[in-house]
């Protein structure tokens, strides 16, 4: 039996600019989903009560998956879950616990983080400690909400230097996680894994069964580029990752029978810029992409 893939707009990126816009997310769900395309959206943070509510009618709608990405709530608010401060890394958990409620009434089925700073040598696995009983401990609230916990490992040597990490790494730090909370996985994404130095298909291959979700994401590798690094920049050159790549990608992980039960959420993440059309043409031509890998996958 073949993976059932299931397109995915990543809303905070592709309309990046108004992501914190009231009503605008709300908007543009209504927008896309009369086509029909998208299997999942995902969303960032922050929504009144109103549009909470509006994102959950018209999702149900449609039967479509909602991610949550508290990456913003973590970002702008100088939280961290790996914190070597406890007193910080208690905060940080309290507070994502603490929007689980919200999440809930957008009818989010998974909810995503990132790791904070990489804290050097010396200390990494006192970090990964905490980290693990973060991860611990937000995930069983989770459990409360059947939503899954998923965490996008960066990368720790290029751009974003976090703690989190290398696919063995990972997996290494949510196979103990996953003793007792099952509700734990990756939301693996393309550009940090290159920018790590892995081999995209080996990283799936250590990672396939914890691996929820995938995000198609570019990068320059050439170290002596001032595009090195993770830009979430178009797909094609001067980056590694092509509409044939993608392809690629989408084949070994049916190989992998990933998410083979569930279905695999796949999306690919190009940051929006400029005014809201040019935002609006941005998802267009990633729709167009994402339909072209697919097409060529052939399975």
């Amino acid at each position: 039996m073949s993976v059932e893939f299931k397109p995915s707009l990543l809303i905070p990126e592709v309309f990046h600019p108004f992501k914190r816009e009231k009503n605008f997310t709300a908007e543009v769900i209504e927008s896309i989903i009369e086509e029909d395309f998208y299997k999942s959206i995902e969303v960032g943070d922050g929504f009144e009560k109103t549009e909470r509510k509006r994102i959950l009618e018209l999702t149900e709608k449609k039967d479509i998956e909602v991610t949550q990405w508290l990456t913003f709530l973590i970002e702008e608010n100088n939280l961290d879950v790996s914190s070597l401060d406890s007193r910080l890394r208690l905060e940080t958990v309290n507070r994502i616990k603490d929007s689980l409620s919200a999440s809930a009434e957008i009818g989010a089925k998974n909810i995503a983080i990132v790791t904070g700073d990489d804290p050097g040598a010396d200390h990494r696995e006192d970090g990964k400690e905490g980290l693990y009983e973060s991860l611990c401990d937000i995930a069983e609230a989770a459990k409360t909400y059947e939503m899954n916990l998923l965490i996008e490992p960066l990368d720790r040597f290029a751009h974003k230097k976090r703690i989190i990490g290398t696919t063995d790494e990972t997996i290494t730090l949510l196979n103990r996680v996953q003793e007792e909370h099952e509700n734990i996985g990756i939301a693996f994404d393309t550009s940090h894994a290159a920018l790590n130095g892995e081999n995209i298909f080996e990283a799936m291959e250590k990672g396939d069964s914890l691996i929820h979700q995938i995000h198609f994401s570019n990068a320059v590798l050439d170290k002596h580029s001032k595009l090195y690094g993770d830009f979430h920049m178009d797909i094609g050159s001067p980056g590694f990752l092509t509409i044939e790549g993608i392809s690629a990608i989408l084949r070994k992980a049916n190989e992998l029978k990933i998410q083979q039960t569930n279905g695999l959420r796949v999306a690919v993440e190009v940051r929006g810029k400029g005014d809201k059309e040019s935002c609006y043409q941005n998802e267009k031509e990633l729709r167009s992409i994402l339909k072209q890998a697919l097409n060529l996958v052939k399975i």
